[in-house]
């Protein structure tokens, strides 16, 4: 009789196990097919402006300038999602969620957990143990299929001067999806049926409204580079430290993939610093003190980004009175405006706006110059044919046939062609015809006389009218 007992208590003990194993699998396995199925968060998404909240534990006078809020404006952000990670840019600045956004010196990653189904991220960053500043960020970002939300506090505590510097603070983003990678832009909706009458004037508003997401639009089609943004312009470093430096490379208005090339300007500090093609900057531990420049170009076209290296003494006076924030950088992006480039697979060239309108004022100036020339050539001219006129005029023409009739009364023979040309000049023409026109000739001696007189006085023959 033991046996059947034992047989059967085996028996319902794996049937047991059956039951437990079939509920596990039905509740595994749909959530695994639901994590695939989750649709993609890449794409075009829209950011919200960047707050800040700041609670000040204790604050006195050696430690600079008080915490204030920084923020950062909101705009148009590209999202790539890579695995489990997501890389955001635009709006500002490039972002991961394999990392914090608080980007002060000396911060590194200490801890980083990421969901399986790319929902759910939380990075947490320290100083190292060897840092008079003790600084503990955690970022968690949560996202849904349309929107992300980002929330990161931090907790910052240094003594400078045996004063105590305590500060916390708390920051928050959102980003709203505006359209997935791999899906068509939304169709116009058909216009509703007319009627008889026209509608009026002001429904037409709304109908406009409706087709202004001309952002969208450009982002789908993205453009030339047109735009590098480098943040910060300005940072304040120590030896041995690694910073990261972000870029932005836009179009007329939306972020494109495009990654500048990064370089270290020629100095003294050069040989003591290293740059990656992400931009993260490092020093040697044995860098000296003095100013490096770090290089962001595309296109032919660069931005330099000012670094200034002071040793670890001096490094808060510095930032004391640097005028930089907190982890001793600029808010401002230094900016330069691509002309020309052939990024893309199209060849463009650009000419500086400036130099185009220098040459223009040029060329409209040397036109004007010009024509006040020829039209003061052409008056020259004129005013020379007007003297010459008043010179060679009638009056002259008649003072030398009164000379030549006062002549021939006494009885002095006319002067011939030649003698009148070299009296005359450019006017012997014209005198001649008035001589020819009033006076005689001598048909034997051939001697010119004027018109009053009858007879040679050579020889007494009758003299003749000239024809």
């Amino acid at each position: 009789m033991r046996r059947p007992l034992l047989a059967s208590s085996a028996l319902f003990d794996a049937l047991r196990l059956a039951s437990l194993a079939s509920i596990v699998l039905a509740v595994v396995i749909p959530r695994a097919g639901a994590a695939q199925d989750l649709p993609t968060l890449s794409g075009s998404w829209t950011a919200s402006a960047l707050t800040e909240q700041w609670s000040v534990a204790a604050w006195g006078q050696a430690c600079g300038p008080r915490p204030r809020p920084q923020g950062a404006p909101g705009g148009a952000v590209q999202i790539q999602q890579h695995g489990s990670e997501l890389s955001i840019s635009g709006a500002g600045r490039s972002w991961s969620t394999a990392e914090c956004w608080e980007q002060m010196p000396g911060l590194a990653r200490s801890k980083h957990s990421a969901s399986g189904n790319a929902r759910s991220w939380q990075t947490r960053c320290t100083t190292p143990a060897s840092d008079p500043r003790r600084a503990v960020v955690t970022t968690t970002t949560q996202a849904t299929d349309a929107s992300i939300n980002m929330v990161e506090t931090g907790q910052y505590q240094f003594i400078i001067q045996d004063t105590t510097c305590s500060a916390s603070v708390t920051r928050t983003r959102a980003y709203t999806l505006v359209r997935r990678e791999g899906e068509a832009p939304p169709a116009a909706s058909a216009p509703p049926p007319v009627a008889s009458a026209p509608p009026p004037a002001v429904s037409a508003a709304p109908a406009a409204a409706e087709k202004k997401p001309a952002a969208s639009r450009t982002c789908d089609a993205p453009g030339e580079p047109a735009r590098l943004e480098v943040t910060p312009s300005r940072k304040l470093m120590r030896p041995g430290e690694r910073s990261q430096f972000r870029a932005l490379v836009m179009d007329a208005g939306c972020a494109l993939p495009t990654r500048p090339t990064w370089s270290i300007a020629p100095g003294p500090l050069a040989s003591a610093a290293t740059v990656d093609a992400t931009g993260a900057l490092s020093l040697g531990a044995g860098a000296g003190e003095g100013a490096l420049g770090l290089v962001a170009s595309v296109a032919g076209k660069g931005v330099t980004v000012a670094i200034e290296v002071t040793s670890p003494d001096r490094y808060d006076a510095l930032l004391a009175t640097s005028g930089l924030n907190e982890a001793g950088e600029s808010e401002q992006a230094a900016v330069v405006v691509i002309a020309a480039g052939t990024i893309g697979g199209r060849t463009t060239s650009g000419e500086d706006l400036g130099r185009q309108r220098k040459n223009l004022f040029v060329a409209i100036v040397g036109g004007v110059a010009a024509c006040l020339g020829f039209a003061g050539l052409i008056l020259l001219r004129r005013g020379r044919r007007r003297t010459g006129g008043e010179v060679e005029g009638p009056a002259s023409m008649a003072g030398a046939a009164g000379e030549h009739d006062s002549a021939g009364a006494e009885g002095t023979p006319a002067p011939s062609e030649a003698s009148l040309a070299g009296v005359a000049g450019s006017a012997a023409a014209p005198v001649r015809r008035t001589l020819r026109a009033r006076g005689k000739i001598c048909p034997t001696c051939g001697d010119r006389y004027p018109s009053e007189a009858m007879f040679c006085g050579k020889d007494g023959t009758q003299l003749l009218l000239l024809n």
